[in-house]
Parts: C-alpha cells; sequence; structure tokens
C-alpha cells in the first residue's frame, strides 16, 4: 500500500466520526513523524467489520527496552473499546516490556466517558499538560448576534482596530519565514518559549496545505503584524497559529483578525470552532481575549494515562512535567 492510500483509508474511516480531531488525522501523524517520532494506528471493528475505536498515536523508544506513546485528540469512538485488548495491542505493536502511554482527549467531557476509561484501567494523569479547558465558538450565527455576545472591551478593541489603516488578507501563500518572525516578536513580548520552530512551521504549512486556513494582518506601511489560522474538517475547526507583534498589538490586529477569520468559517459552513485549549490561571490574557469574542465555555475529557508498572507510570508523569515540550 502506497502512503497515499494509506492515508486516504485513515482519512476515510476518520471522517465516519464527523467530530474526529485533526490531531488523529494521518496527515497530523505523518507532521510529527518528521520529527522524530514513529507513528502507530490501531483499529477496533464489531464482527460486521463497523470500525467502532480508532487511535493514532506517536512513539519513542528508550533504553531498558522502554516505549513511549503520546496519542493527541484520540481515541475516537466508544471508548469502552479501550480496553485490556487495546493495552496488549500497544505493547505488541511497539514490542516494548515497559509502556507508558498518554491520551489527551479534547473531546467534551461526558461522566459516562470518564468511567469506561476508569474502568479499563486508564487514569487521570496526575501532572497533566494542559489544563483541560477550551473555549466553543460558533461561527454560523448571525454576524450582529456574534457581535452582541463580545465583550463591551473587546468589541471596543474591535472598533480600534477598524479606524487604523490595516489590511486584513486571506493569506494563500503563507511564508514560514514570516510567521516565525510574528511569532519571535511575540515570545519576546510575553517572555514564553518557542511556540514553533521555522521548521515545524514549514513542515505543517506543506503537509496541512489541503485543510489550513491563515488570515494575515498588515499595518499601514505593509508590514505583518498580526496572524491567525486553523485547521478546518468539514463543519469543524481548531485554532492551530495565533501570533501578533508588538506594533500589532497595539493597533488591535487580533480582534479584527479574529474577526475576519470568523466570517471565513462561516462562508465555509463551520459551526464548531475550538480555540483552541486555555488556561485561565496560568495564561490569563489569552483566555480573556478569547472569553472576550463570547464563545462558550468547553472542559474536555482531558489527559489519562495507562503504564505497564506504576513506577513507570508514576516516573513518567514527573519527567513529562519537567519537560513540557517532552511530547
Amino acid at each position: 500500500m502506497t502512503e497515499n492510500q494509506a492515508a486516504l483509508e485513515w482519512d476515510v474511516l476518520l471522517r465516519s466520526f464527523p467530530s474526529a480531531s485533526y490531531l488523529q488525522s494521518y496527515r497530523w501523524g505523518l507532521y510529527r513523524s518528521q520529527f522524530g517520532w514513529q507513528v502507530m494506528r490501531w483499529v477496533a471493528t464489531d464482527a460486521a467489520g463497523t470500525v467502532l475505536c480508532m487511535l493514532q498515536a506517536v512513539f519513542r523508544r528508550y533504553p531498558g527496552n522502554t516505549g513511549l506513546l503520546w496519542a493527541p485528540g484520540g481515541p475516537t469512538g466508544d471508548l469502552h473499546i479501550c480496553d485490556s485488548g487495546l493495552h496488549e495491542a500497544m505493547i505488541k505493536t511497539t514490542n516494548c516490556k515497559r509502556l507508558y502511554c498518554r491520551l489527551n482527549l479534547t473531546r467534551c467531557y461526558l461522566p459516562d466517558d470518564a468511567l469506561k476509561l476508569s474502568t479499563h484501567g486508564w487514569r487521570r494523569a496526575i501532572l497533566p499538560l494542559t489544563s483541560g479547558l477550551s473555549l466553543q465558538y460558533d461561527p454560523s450565527k448571525n454576524e450582529e448576534l456574534l457581535l452582541e455576545n463580545c465583550s463591551a472591551n473587546w468589541r471596543h478593541n474591535l472598533r480600534r482596530a477598524g479606524k487604523r489603516e490595516l489590511t486584513i488578507l486571506n493569506w494563500a501563500n503563507p511564508d514560514a519565514t514570516v510567521m516565525a518572525a510574528m511569532y519571535a516578536s511575540m515570545q519576546a513580548h510575553k517572555n514564553i518559549g518557542e511556540q514553533f520552530s521555522t521548521a515545524q512551521l514549514s513542515a505543517l504549512l506543506q503537509i496541512l496545505a489541503d485543510d489550513i486556513v491563515i488570515y494575515r494582518c498588515d499595518d499601514a506601511a505593509g508590514e505583518p503584524v498580526s496572524l491567525r489560522g486553523c485547521v478546518v474538517r468539514n463543519q469543524y475547526a481548531w485554532d492551530l497559529f495565533a501570533a501578533t507583534t508588538t506594533n500589532g498589538r497595539k493597533l488591535y490586529a487580533s480582534n479584527i483578525l479574529f474577526w475576519e477569520l470568523m466570517n471565513h468559517c462561516r462562508r465555509i459552513g463551520v459551526n464548531h470552532y475550538d480555540l483552541g485549549g486555555v488556561d485561565p490561571q496560568n495564561n490569563r490574557g489569552v483566555y480573556d481575549f478569547k472569553k472576550g469574542t463570547g464563545a462558550v465555555p468547553l472542559e474536555y475529557l482531558g489527559e489519562w494515562d495507562w503504564s505497564t508498572s506504576n513506577l513507570l507510570q508514576t516516573g513518567a508523569n514527573w519527567l513529562i512535567s519537567k519537560r513540557r515540550s517532552f511530547l
């Protein structure tokens, strides 16, 4: 089977679950494979061949016949299938005596799903990497209603941006170097770590080219000051890129850019837009901006893990928490 055939087969099956995360797509796995990860996939079917559950994870092997599996956005489907049979399949596929697996389920939290996972030996990660919270926006609503749902401060900043000499572009051919420069400006201003390297941006733009929409804002001098982009799959979309330079912040470019991207999403039929996670405690500014759009709270099912031993499970949690870029 060629790579194109494998990609088509996996993603066709995945699309049978309309809200499946793009993080479980073949293309996302291909992207991660370019940065030191091995991609592994499992599918569970019933006797009639109907797909019940799918899981894509990336894998790294370590000394001592020890392995790590990381599954962002998955599994997809019925979590009742994620039982000892899946554990055995993961051990067999990785050929590891000692194995640690962490899921990060970006589906809405349901008590029944949590019960299924805990019943089958999964536990909530004791040191999660994320807050497990996000916000969901519906761009398909009437524009007047959407504006009304924004906070007063967010609307005020949108009006401010409208008075500036800003140019908004649907960035059809984004340049990874230009994007990286905008990220660098934002990171320096906020004193935060690197969000994407130039190499990562280049890979994403190439591999996800058919699935991403990116908008860019330029100032009066034609200098890029803000960008925002998302992954679109049917009527679902997820925030992927967002960066605003120091000058762009003064121009409130992020407000008008978000508004125009949502107008684009409305035109193409998106009615579920996941704002990509929030952390009200440790990243209040981003949370306030996203909440100000009128988006509604979304609690993910979140991070769960399983291991062949309790000692490895505890140690892996500690190590991952110390190296937040580990995954």
